[in-house]
């Protein structure tokens, strides 16, 4: 127990140290400034992360002298349209190529794999500080301040851990795997002795915790509801603001680092000075970070939608989230399971995936091999799901072509497939 209190303190000393404090304090003085002044911020950080690309990196000197450029083309942000899309099949393929520090200066990291195909990415300490203090900002002007009393409902824990305290960060940890009707009073009582300020969760998990405490007339007290990474629907929304007495606060960014967007008390989405600059179109987003110099992806296309409620002078609000909107499975004692992506987050050799359910309790895997695919990568992936669903839930696994993907009518792809009503 102590040398985990010591691997949590400094933990938290290298997240919020001086280079957070740094980055915090910029990022709110960039808030005070004028439109005028962040675009003109805008147009130099854009120009920088162009040149810094060309320079620096194998990939983005060959695509762009394929276009007919070179290091002095572009001039401002109305240049943009210059420059080539890259798709996820791009990083997919270059990664290390468009990598502009050597690899000893940054880490992996990993997307959420929307179509059962998580992408490698890479980032460094700077890039990881900014991060988190863009996150820290946006949770900031809502209320929360560090050391504020937290509860985790994001995943963090396994499902042989049930709940745990850290310390330094004063946040309280709970499983989402275990959220069930058995064991709500578990959760109640705990979230309620420990009297957070703060719950940071999955929106599915959010709401299978406010239903279950709603099926047994129990209420909590929690000011504030911070949500991510899956679409916030508004059925979720009512019964978790009602069950938890809270307001729930929205966030929307990619692992990419190339796009964020958080919700403010209107309801409606905006974008962070000096992050990214996001290009909206009808079916996807088109994105350029502007905190991730050691690996730049400029003009990255994200296939998620949104839908905007004005767009003037380079600003943008956005109405709603469209992306990521994955169904739960159901198991046979009745618990939900979301975010089911985390089983393929590592899984090798595979284009695609997609999960169907049809009955309770039982899941059909349907994967898009790639050549190389093996037995044992079958079985990676089986052993991942379990994690996650357990040892009753019966799991058939389905070689199909691409073709055979299930699409929404608008087209859309979602990990999670449920005939279930």
């Amino acid at each position: 127990m102590a040398v985990q209190l010591i691997k949590d303190l400094i933990a938290y000393k290298v997240k919020f140290g001086k280079a957070f404090e740094r980055e915090l304090k910029r990022i709110i003085e960039l808030d005070q400034m004028s439109k005028a002044e962040i675009l003109d911020l805008k147009n130099q950080e854009f120009i920088k992360q162009y040149r810094n690309a060309f320079s620096n990196t194998s990939f983005y000197k060959k695509l762009y002298q394929q276009h007919g450029l070179e290091l002095n083309s572009i001039k401002n942000l109305s240049d943009i349209k210059k420059l080539p899309i890259i798709s996820k099949a791009d990083v997919k393929e270059n990664a290390k190529r468009m990598l502009a520090k050597s690899r000893l200066c940054v880490f992996k990291a990993y997307s959420s794999g929307t179509t059962g195909t998580p992408l490698q990415v890479y980032r460094d300490f700077s890039s990881t500080v900014k991060e988190y203090a863009y996150g820290h900002f946006f949770q900031q002007m809502h209320g929360y301040h560090l050391g504020d009393p937290v509860v985790s409902l994001r995943g963090t824990l396994n499902r042989n851990a049930f709940s745990y305290f850290d310390k330094s960060n004063n946040v309280l940890y709970l499983s989402s795997y275990h959220l069930k009707s058995e064991r709500i009073d578990e959760y109640y009582q705990l979230i309620k002795k420990f009297k957070p300020k703060v719950i940071k969760a999955y929106p599915s998990s959010m709401h299978i915790l406010a239903t279950e405490l709603h099926k047994k007339n129990l209420n909590l007290d929690i000011p504030i509801a911070f949500t991510s990474s899956e679409v916030l629907h508004a059925f979720q929304k009512e019964i978790v603001e009602k069950t938890l007495n809270t307001k729930i606060y929205d966030w929307y960014g990619n692992a990419e680092q190339t796009v964020a967007l958080g919700q403010f008390e209107d309801e409606l989405y905006r974008e962070f000075p000096l992050y990214s600059h996001t290009e909206f179109e009808n079916d996807h987003l088109i994105t350029t970070s502007f905190i991730n110099s050691a690996f730049p992806l400029i003009r990255y296309r994200v296939d998620d939608v949104v839908q905007l409620a004005s767009c003037s002078n380079g600003t943008c609000i956005i109405k709603k989230i469209d992306g990521r909107d994955d169904d739960y499975i159901l198991l046979k004692d009745g618990q939900r399971i979301g975010r089911l992506d985390l089983a393929f987050k590592k899984a090798r050799r595979i284009l695609a995936a997609q999960i169907i359910q049809e009955q309770q309790g039982e899941i059909q895997v349907n994967l898009i091999p790639d050549k190389k695919f093996e037995p044992k990568d079958q079985k990676d992936i089986e052993l991942n799901l379990r994690d996650l669903v357990g040892n009753d839930c019966l799991i058939h696994f389905n070689k199909i072509e691409t073709h055979q993907l299930i699409r929404t009518p608008k087209g859309k792809f979602n990990l999670v497939v449920s005939h279930i009503k």
